[in-house]
């Protein structure tokens, strides 16, 4: 007499395996981009609001030269540099080395006082400001 035994067999296992290596496969860049995609909109923010402290300060003292702003700071993923004169400022967001956003295809973001936006990557203008 036989006894019937439970249990999946190997080739089951290794196609439920493949299955889940496919979907893992196809699930990860599209994460990846939009994980970097959320990471652009977070600098882009950091640095309106550098530029608009900056413009207060430009109201009240008449130059964006006057040091009681600080300098802006950034996030975890990217730092702030902003180049200040009398009469005009540049900030600077440049992707920290080792995190997701080094590689980036927008590069670094740039903000003039003029409200003039850039980046220094191969991507376009509006793909990382999103406007």
């Amino acid at each position: 007499m036989r006894t019937s035994s439970k249990g999946f067999t190997l080739i089951e296992l290794m196609i439920v395996v493949a299955i889940i290596g496919v979907l893992a496969a196809i699930a990860y860049p599209s994460y990846v981009n939009h994980v970097k995609t959320t990471r652009r909109a977070e600098i882009v923010v950091l640095l309106t609001q550098a530029a608009q402290s900056l413009e207060r300060q430009y109201s009240k003292s008449g130059n964006y030269a006057d040091t009681s702003t600080a300098d802006p700071v950034g996030n975890s993923y990217y730092t702030i540099i902003s180049t200040r004169t009398a009469s005009a400022f540049t900030l600077t967001a440049t992707p920290i080395a080792g995190t997701i956003m080094a590689g980036d295809t927008c590069g670094n973001f740039i903000l003039t006082n003029t409200g003039a936006r850039s980046n220094s990557g191969s991507a376009s203008t509006l793909t990382c400001w999103g406007r």
